[in-house]
């Protein structure tokens, strides 16, 4: 682990004289201050106001003089006397209201820098939205009514059982692993989850987008009522920042939250809930990066953990397999009948037996038209001049180059003369056309990236979306196309991204539908869907992983950095065992970029190893190195 932020301190103590403007209980203040300098980052003594004695308490924010300039800290402690010889400096100010940061925050941010590396103040900012003063005056002005403690819902006890139920609304401890159970409405059985829980105490839902979170709102925001509270980036400033207040100094009993408000403070015995750790929009962008499955994993010791998805990570499925997370699938008899695309069969009478009765969701890999071509002929790629495949962008189009965006108006291929393209990479578009002309009177949307629906309109309608873009909705007919695309592309969670997005889709479907996919019948995510357990699979997946030594049993951090400062670092690196290296690979003129492997209980080491390194650099005024711990995908 990180050493823990220390004292600088002198050889010999002083004690504090006398004085007026000192506050006259505890007058020396311990303050981690926001250093304009990361490696001066530490805790430094200052004496305390006595206008400000009784404000300036543990976790308020405070102005204090820094050098030759006013910088920001937060109070850390207070004491009789300082160790420090040279003369203490003056708080200049207080700048948010007293207590701001509770203990168990502070402790909560300690163990996410211990873990991810870094600055412990970019730390607290993920933490702590922008402050508006005025609404400061929420904490008096807020009060909270309890939810009322005799909701049953009959329905879902005999969904999970009645052990699984009493357990939910018992005062132990949970940590559970929840499959979404396919043909029920996943919103529906998520709000019982929550409305149930919130009768032993408070419960903070973390769900990956708005998208998410405007759904759960519709129910649980009248449920709850006044004991309703939200959170998230998605909020206007002022409203972010009163609601954090809110928070912090009140006790709703459901906080809805995006990724921003995995850190808000709780009170003991709560519940932590985790929509869909999958979703990459739980991980945080900003170097070093943090995911909110991992953020909630490092609470306190009497915080309730549930993990709801409709396919968890395979960081989740090791923490199942090893018993830390309890696995709970459950089951109905819903009449979904799976078909696969074994001896050719089509998905067009799946398609056409759909829309008879309702809507059809139709998944896609990718957006466009025709993202690539081979000629009809030779089958050789159609490539511009400059190197780069050429793109189809709708009927009739003009190919153009997807790297120089030059058009061929007159396209031949460059090895046998043939002008007849053959599309090997359809975009949602394409798929569009085609279905048109299979179901000619058949209503078709499209839903992909900034052109989504979020409700399906009224009437009976085939829709395309890409991951991710499906709209809110219950489907007659799922067909997943291009299933070998998806669970074969590049990259480290392609399979887990893939498995996670149909059975997201296969969560949308309604009793007694027909799913039809792209895939051969021995396909893994195939007998998944048959057995309706998506992680059934996933104890193959995890040996593999170890053997090949990946996560989730080995840490990672990606270090990105001027090509001659990587190759140096790598090469001093190559000497220590404990360190898989792979790299440097440049990717500009001037930089490259170098992965680093670690076994978990050596992870520590390497993420002190890195922050020992940005220090130094920033010592010798060198270029820092941009660093991620465990990304989302390598």
């Amino acid at each position: 682990m990180a050493a823990p932020l220390k004292l600088k301190r002198q050889q010999t103590a002083q004690k504090l004289k006398s004085n007026s403007a000192v506050a006259d209980q505890l007058p020396v203040a311990a303050v981690l201050v926001d250093t304009p300098v990361s490696h001066l980052e530490g805790i430094y003594d200052y004496l305390v106001p006595l206008h400000l004695e009784n404000s300036a308490v543990y976790g308020t924010k405070v102005v204090v003089p820094f050098g030759n300039t006013q910088v920001d800290g937060l109070v850390v402690g207070r004491k009789n006397e300082s160790d420090q010889i040279k003369k203490l400096k003056m708080i200049t100010d207080i700048s948010s209201p007293s207590g701001l940061i509770s203990k168990q925050v502070m402790e909560h941010l300690e163990l996410v820098r211990n873990r991810f590396g870094g600055s412990f103040w970019n730390l607290l900012r993920s933490a702590l939205p922008a402050r508006i003063a005025k609404e400061e005056k929420v904490i008096e002005d807020t009060k909270f009514q309890a939810n009322a403690n005799d909701y049953e819902s009959p329905q879902l006890r005999d969904l999970i059982g009645r052990s699984d139920y009493g357990m939910l609304v018992g005062k132990q401890r949970l940590k559970w692993a929840v499959n979404l159970p396919v043909g029920i409405s996943s919103n529906d059985f998520v709000n019982e989850i929550v409305k149930l829980r919130a009768q032993t105490g408070q419960v903070l839902v973390i769900v990956p987008d708005e998208k998410d979170l405007l759904i759960l709102r519709k129910d649980l925001s009248i449920f709850f009522g006044k004991s309703y509270l939200e959170m998230g980036t998605h909020l206007g400033k002022s409203e972010r920042y009163r609601n954090f207040l809110t928070a912090r100094f009140t006790k709703p009993s459901l906080i809805l939250s995006t990724r921003s408000g995995v850190f808000t403070a709780l009170e003991e015995n709560s519940t932590v809930v985790v929509l869909s750790d999958l979703d990459q929009s739980h991980y945080e962008q900003h170097s070093p990066g943090w995911n909110t499955r991992d953020v909630s994993l490092l609470r306190s010791k009497d915080t309730s953990l549930i993990f709801i998805s409709a396919s968890h990570s395979l960081e989740i499925s090791r923490l199942i397999e090893i018993g830390w997370l309890e696995k709970k699938n459950y089951r109905i008899k819903n009449g979904i009948q799976i078909v696969t695309s074994e001896n050719g069969r089509s998905f067009v009478s799946s398609l056409k037996k759909g829309i008879a009765q309702g809507n059809v969701l139709v998944t896609v890999a990718e957006k466009g038209y025709a993202n690539l071509f081979l000629c009809a002929r030779c089958r050789n790629t159609a490539n511009c001049n400059c190197g780069g495949k050429l793109q189809i962008q709708g009927a009739n189009s003009i190919p153009v180059c997807y790297l120089c965006n030059a058009q061929q108006r007159d396209w031949h291929c460059q090895y046998c003369g043939e002008s007849k393209p053959y599309v090997i990479s359809k975009g949602i578009d394409r798929n569009a056309e085609e279905i048109g002309r299979a179901v000619p009177k058949a209503s078709i949307l499209i839903s992909s990236g900034s052109k989504q629906i979020t409700e399906l309109p009224s009437g009976k309608h085939v829709v395309l979306a890409t991951a991710g873009s499906e709209p809110i909705g219950r489907f007659s007919s799922l067909i997943l196309l291009d299933g070998e695309r998806m669970f074969n592309r590049p990259s480290l969670r392609a399979e887990e991204f893939a498995r996670f997005q149909w059975f997201s889709s296969l969560c949308k479907v309604l009793p007694n539908s027909e799913v039809y996919v792209t895939l051969q019948n021995h396909h893994p995510v195939v007998q998944s869907m048959l057995k309706a357990d998506s992680n059934s699979g996933s104890s193959l997946e995890l040996i593999n992983r170890e053997k090949a030594k990946l996560p989730p049993f080995y840490r990672v951090a990606v270090v990105i950095g001027a090509s001659p400062e990587v190759s140096k670092f790598a090469e001093n690196l190559r000497s220590n065992k404990d360190y898989e290296i792979t790299g440097p690979v440049k990717f500009d003129q001037s930089q490259s970029k170098l992965i680093i492997r670690v076994r978990l209980e050596e992870g520590g080491n390497l993420v002190d190893l890195l922050d020992d390194v940005l220090k130094i650099q920033g010592v010798k005024g060198r270029q820092i190195f941009k660093i991620r711990v465990d990304p989302y995908d390598l």
